[in-house]
């Protein structure tokens, strides 16, 4: 089985490639490939070229899809979308989304994997990896959190792991470059502790779901 990724961002590609690796560990014959873009975006209108070529997956979806559609026939094989819901209703979205493959006539096998708030949930959903991966985590922030609810997730995150958290990132890191390092970072680390079966977060179960599946098939 063959699984094709295509991710929000970089931090989201940094989490999916440590998933992946547990994964192929249990699974030998199983392959992957990671695409990581600079955001999420927006839809276009007429799929022009200016439109695409920024490096947004939205922006580049219909293209991408086209592609892979064409690329990956004749083999076992599916296309993972994974991107973050922000503050869009999740069911509104995920037809958007669908209505692109449709509209596309994208028959290779394709799933959209949303992460609600952002991609962070998945991190925090996981309690334990947090801790493991860091031991000097503000505990009463981890707890306050409500799991995929919208409040500003990789800001929660922030704030329950950076020395001297949000206040203190936000002077040491000027940019969005430098943030995105961070998010990066995050990722990286507690993904390598985080327990699949194990996780709090429901899209992130909803993600995994989707995997397994394909795996069983």
């Amino acid at each position: 089985m063959h699984f094709h990724f295509l991710i929000e961002d970089p931090s989201g590609k940094e989490l999916i490639e440590k998933i992946m690796e547990k994964i192929v560990k249990d699974n030998p014959q199983t392959t992957y490939y990671c695409k990581g873009y600079r955001g999420i975006g927006g839809f276009t209108k007429k799929n022009t070229v200016k439109e695409t070529k920024d490096g947004k997956l939205l922006n580049d979806l219909t293209t991408v899809l086209r592609g892979l559609n064409k690329s990956l026939q004749g083999i076992t094989a599916a296309i993972i979308i994974v991107l973050d819901n922000d503050d869009r209703d999740t069911e509104t979205f995920r037809s958007q989304l669908e209505n692109v493959a449709m509209q596309n006539r994208i028959t290779m096998d394709h799933v959209f994997c949303i992460a609600v708030e952002e991609m962070e949930a998945w991190l925090l959903g996981d309690e334990s990896a947090v801790i493991a991966a860091y031991p000097r985590a503000r505990i009463g922030v981890l707890h306050s959190y409500e799991q995929d609810s919208i409040c500003g997730t990789w800001e929660k995150l922030a704030e329950a792991v950076y020395p001297g958290g949000l206040t203190r990132l936000n002077k040491d890191c000027s940019s969005y470059m430098e943030i995105g390092t961070q998010k990066c970072e995050w990722a990286r680390n507690i993904g390598e502790y985080m327990d699949l079966d194990n996780n709090c977060s429901p899209s992130f179960n909803y993600f995994m779901n989707e995997i397994r599946k394909r795996l069983c098939a």
